[in-house]
């Protein structure tokens, strides 16, 4: 059965979980004068059988880790378990927080957050954050996106220099550490508070869901968040995103003699198709151009400033081809390597 309306949504989604009437049980059971004890048995952790994969990173900070439902799904929405604080954590993926009645308190980074009905808070997955306990009438949604759900709609969602495209690649980007999170209120009867209704109705009418579905209403979703937000809080993930790119040539500059752009792909957790797209975007020419501009400046500090003979350096830059480097350089800079050479040693003298 599809679900119709949010009224409908509400009363599945506030069924209580195994682990919510274990805290029950658990509360009920002890003194007042008592703590509830955390954590919570691992044999009671996760929602309707759902196992949660955690383990710990050098410092001791807890990591969450998607489990086998998720990685194949790509994604997964869950309510947020009540009852009990959540102690500090990181997750390998992006989630969503979205407040859909109440409220509650996460800390972020060491900061409090008020987080009430209608917030939203995206989180990357650096991002180290705990929660305090939700009452009976809060309902929070914790949704779930791996880096692969993000293959399927990079090419549109990531198409365009914005704020949520830049925030996206920086989380996705493995070697970041900038621990980005956005806060956002989504106004009643607006169209992000529409689309967010929508997903979820599909989600939770759980056999008649339509996978192509949710892909479009995140991608509306993502679009129409990032109108809302302001240009300037756009600008501090375009300073990350200055990051990337330098982060890229520095790649580049490193591995030119022998580049492949599956590799450079892997390396930095992107798309192979979106990295094209990226560095296009980023550097207004493909991979192959960058890659011999990069050769051709290599080749020509070398002439300069060694006495490597022409052959040495053909094999030095990373070219097997004599024949194709003399035709390249000459393109590049109007003459021979030879005669390049002799200029220089003239202008020196």
């Amino acid at each position: 059965m599809r679900l119709k309306s949010y009224k409908e949504l509400l009363e599945i989604i506030n069924i209580r979980t195994d682990i919510e009437e274990h805290i029950i049980q658990t509360l009920e059971n002890i003194p007042k004068d008592k703590k509830l004890k955390l954590p919570i048995p691992a044999n009671k952790l996760g929602n309707n059988g759902r196992k949660i994969i955690m383990g710990k990173d050098e410092n001791g900070i807890v990591t969450s880790y998607p489990n086998n439902e998720v990685k194949l799904n790509k994604f997964a929405i869950r309510r947020k378990t009540r009852y009990t604080p959540m102690p500090k954590h990181k997750h390998e993926y992006i989630e969503i927080v979205y407040v859909l009645q109440g409220s509650f308190i996460q800390e972020i980074k060491g900061r409090q957050i008020q987080m009430n009905k209608g917030d939203l808070c995206i989180l990357d997955r650096n991002v180290v954050h705990s929660s305090l306990p939700l009452g009976e009438s809060d309902v929070v949604v914790n949704i779930i996106l791996t880096s692969e759900f993000f293959d399927g709609i990079f090419m549109y969602l990531l198409s365009d220099d914005n704020y949520i495209s830049n925030f996206v690649i920086n989380s996705l980007y493995s070697k970041s550490k900038s621990q980005n999170f956005l806060k956002h209120h989504v106004k009643e009867d607006s169209i992000i508070q529409k689309i967010l209704e929508n997903l979820l109705l599909e989600y939770y009418s759980r056999e008649l869901r339509s996978s192509a579905a949710i892909n479009g209403y995140f991608l509306i979703l993502f679009t129409e968040l990032s109108r809302e937000i302001t240009n300037s809080t756009g600008e501090l993930i375009n300073d990350e995103q200055h990051k990337v790119r330098e982060q890229i040539l520095k790649y580049i500059r490193d591995q030119y003699k022998d580049i492949n752009l599956n590799e450079m792909a892997d390396y930095f957790h992107f798309h192979p198709s979106y990295l094209s797209t990226l560095i296009k975007k980023e550097f207004g020419k493909n991979l192959k151009d960058l890659l011999l501009e990069v050769r051709m400046t290599e080749a020509s500090k070398l002439l300069k400033n060694t006495d490597m003979t022409v052959e040495n350096i053909v094999f030095e830059i990373g070219y097997t081809n004599y024949s194709h480097f003399y035709k390249v350089f000459k393109k590049t800079y109007g003459m021979t390597p030879n005669q390049y050479k002799t200029k220089v040693i003239k202008k020196e003298i």
